[in-house]
Formats: C-alpha cells, sequence, structure tokens
C-alpha cells in the first residue's frame, strides 16, 4: 500500500483525509487532460459503474457514509 511510504498519513484526521482524497482525485482527473492511457481507464471505470451501480458508490455517498462513522 502506498501509506506505508508515508507514515503521516496516519496522524491526518479523517477530514484532512477525505480532504487529500478528493485533491488526489482532482489531480488524477487533470493528469488524464494529458495522459490518454489514464483517460481511458478513468472512462472504463465511470462506464462499470453506470452500468453496475451496485458495484460502487458515488463521492458524495462516500463522503456521507465517512461522515457518519465520524459522528458516531
Amino acid at each position: 500500500m502506498v501509506i506505508e511510504h508515508y507514515p503521516a498519513l496516519h496522524d491526518l484526521s479523517v477530514e484532512d483525509k477525505i480532504l487529500l482524497s478528493e485533491e488526489l482525485c482532482m489531480d488524477l482527473l487533470l493528469d488524464a487532460k494529458t495522459n490518454p492511457t489514464l483517460a481511458k481507464t478513468i472512462q472504463q471505470r465511470l462506464e462499470a459503474f453506470r452500468t453496475e451501480s451496485d458495484a460502487g458508490v458515488s463521492w458524495d455517498e462516500l463522503k456521507q457514509r465517512l461522515s457518519d462513522k465520524i459522528a458516531k
């Protein structure tokens, strides 16, 4: 796992981890603009989510689930 290479990530609050994941996703989308292979992979995963919606959850739903866990 990547997190093993960055042990300080374990010290982030849940809110900061969510923010970091959002920033990483946005960075990935920016990279996709110049990397056709990455853009194709993202498009394939998006199509798979749309056709098999039970195979994943939307970002908004994931954030809500995480927020609910924090509140407990």
